[in-house]
This record gives C-alpha cells, structure tokens and sequence, in this order.
C-alpha cells in the first residue's frame, strides 16, 4: 500500500469513501482497495453490497488516485465529477468482509475530462467493469488546469 493518507485528501468521508488505500500507481494504470466493512450501509440484509457503489468505487479510485499523483508532483488540487459512464456492466456480487481491488487506466484526456476503465475485482475475479468520465474544475470551479 502506498504512503498516502486517503482520508486527509479525499472529499468523500465514511461511511460514503469507499477506497482504504492505493496498492500501486504507475502513470496511467493503478490499483486501489476497498473492504466491504460490517457496518457499510450500503450493504443489504443478508451481507450483499448494492451493486451500484461499483460505480462509486471506481470513481472514488479515480479521485484517490488523482489526489495522489497531484501530492505527489506539488500539483493544484482539483475537484472531479463523474459526468459520463459507458458500458459499465456487473457480474456478481460482492459481500461484507470481501477485499475488492480497483483496477484503473486512464486511457485519454479532453480537455479536462479524463476517460478510465476501470475494473472491480474479487480474488482475481471480475465483479464489474466499465468506463468512466470524469471532468475536473479548480477550486475557483473553472476547469482544471494539467
């Protein structure tokens, strides 16, 4: 796990964060983790995550992801907001207690809007993917300077 306090630089705060840590970062691609905790409340009543904080997740790994590259680098700060998802299909579910690993790849930049895939997985094994696109602003809610 990288050095990077996620509660510190994140926006999002439990119980809505929904990333522990950063495994590896590595220009465009990275890992992130996720323990679905007992008292998620996103969980239903026989311990299932409801399918939809896949999403969140992803985003949530983006935005971690990106605080740490601009920390890292003595980069601006900037907000992001998820304004597009493509082709974002779930295959099974996950539970309280599982580690779920985020994979990303930033595979382009328009602008200020950054398109990823991103992968959820369980034990090696795909829960969810899809692509997201996120647009980023300055703290004055201009877009983002690079």
């Amino acid at each position: 796990m990288l050095d990077f306090d996620i509660n510190k630089h994140m926006l999002h705060k439990p119980p809505m964060l929904f990333v522990d840590g950063i495994i590896e970062e590595s220009g465009s691609k990275a890992k992130t983790l996720f323990t679905v905790k007992e008292d998620c409340i996103f969980l239903d009543e026989t311990g299932r995550l409801a399918r939809t904080v896949f999403i969140e997740i992803a985003a949530q790994s983006f935005a971690a992801v990106d605080s740490y590259q601009k920390h890292r680098d003595k980069g601006k700060r900037a907000k992001g907001f998820l304004v597009g998802i493509r082709d974002f299909f779930i295959y099974a579910d996950a539970l309280k207690n599982d580690e779920l690993i985020c994979v990303l790849e930033k595979t382009d930049e328009v602008g200020r809007l950054n398109i990823c895939k991103a992968q959820v997985l369980k034990n090696g094994v795909k829960l969810a993917e899809g692509e997201l696109r996120i647009f980023e602003i300055d703290a004055a809610g201009n877009p983002a300077e690079s």
